[in-house]
């Protein structure tokens, strides 16, 4: 009988850990250290998958940087943030995930704070960003201003969805979780015409709709979209409005056929603001690399364009002497 997802290790040429955090999460990561206190890239998975993800890239980046891959929680292998340390927002998550990769690699000497009204990611902890790389996504503010183009309604229509969790969970349910997991990848993939193969390969497909048969995990994953309605959105335009940017080298890759919908949408107009400094993303001078993926590919771009994300990756990496 094969070994359950949730105790398997899915890339055997890394080590698999469990690390408590302060939130109460347990959180399952994949990882690999080379040591010399080089850059740790750290992969993080979205919706609705799980670190599997990243498989055809590990083999490509493993020799050339250590690796920090978590399981996000609440998505079916890592546990939720307990209740009463806040909304289940990117930033709560992400404080957890930096929690744990301190504790992995021994950078901290105290945990990251658990306050989910904290604005310091690295309290306690020696670690800074040296750059960042964003597949196929927009600001969550920017994605909902889209919500007005009658395309992106029906391209991302989940998006609304899953925000209205006491509905969103029962009728996922009674549609079934098996052909809502299918569906979200099938109709997200690319056009090309082995897009499909590449995300169904090594059973991934199938595994994240295991991960998804439990209701608890319908529920987070729904939260996820929920906090991202409301309070992240709130949290971004003050952001915005206090000046705070992105400010190290930034590579975004996207699907031009899906989230560039063909060309219709300036991916790079919206992370360098199109109305001047008060709606930019990056800030001034900072280095952003945004590329449009072409041939027919779609969202999950780890998949269907491992080979052009992985040589566009290990040239960002080398920007740091990698």
């Amino acid at each position: 009988m094969a070994e359950p997802i949730e105790i398997r290790n899915c890339f055997p040429a890394l080590q698999r850990n469990v690390t408590p955090t302060a939130s109460g999460s347990e959180v399952v990561s994949y990882t690999s250290d080379l040591g010399d206190g080089g850059p740790i890239l750290t992969l993080i998975h979205g919706y609705p998958q799980s670190a599997l993800i990243w498989r055809h890239l590990v083999p490509l980046l493993q020799s050339k940087v250590s690796l920090f891959i978590p399981e996000l929680p609440g998505y079916g292998i890592s546990t939720p943030i307990s209740a009463g340390t806040g909304e289940h927002t990117k930033r709560a998550v992400g404080r957890v995930l930096v929690d744990a990769l301190a504790q992995v690699f021994g950078t901290s000497s105290s945990p990251s704070p658990s306050d989910p009204e904290s604005t310091n990611f690295f309290a306690g902890v020696n670690l800074s960003v040296a750059g960042v790389i964003m597949l196929d996504i927009l600001p969550t503010k920017s994605q909902w201003d889209f919500f007005s183009s009658p395309p992106i309604s029906q391209s991302y229509f989940h998006w609304p969805l899953l925000a209205n969790v006491e509905l969103a969970v029962p009728m996922i349910q009674a549609f079934g979780v098996a052909n809502w997991v299918r569906g979200a990848h099938l109709r997200l993939a690319g056009s090309a015409e082995d897009s499909k193969l590449r995300i169904m390969k090594d059973d991934a497909m199938e595994t994240h709709v295991k991960l998804f048969e439990r209701e608890d995990v319908v529920r987070w994953t729904c939260e996820d979209y929920k906090a991202g309605a409301a309070r992240e959105v709130q949290e971004q335009v003050e952001d915005l409005k206090q000046g705070r940017r992105v400010e190290v080298p930034t590579l975004v890759m996207f699907s031009r056929e899906k989230l560039g919908q063909g060309g219709q949408l300036d991916v790079k107009g919206v992370w360098r603001g199109t109305a001047g400094q008060k709606d930019r993303w990056v800030g001034e001078g900072v280095e952003l690399e945004v590329v449009g993926v072409e041939g027919g590919r779609g969202h999950y771009l780890p998949e269907e364009a491992y080979d052009v994300v992985g040589e566009r990756v290990v040239t960002f990496l080398e920007r740091f002497g990698l």
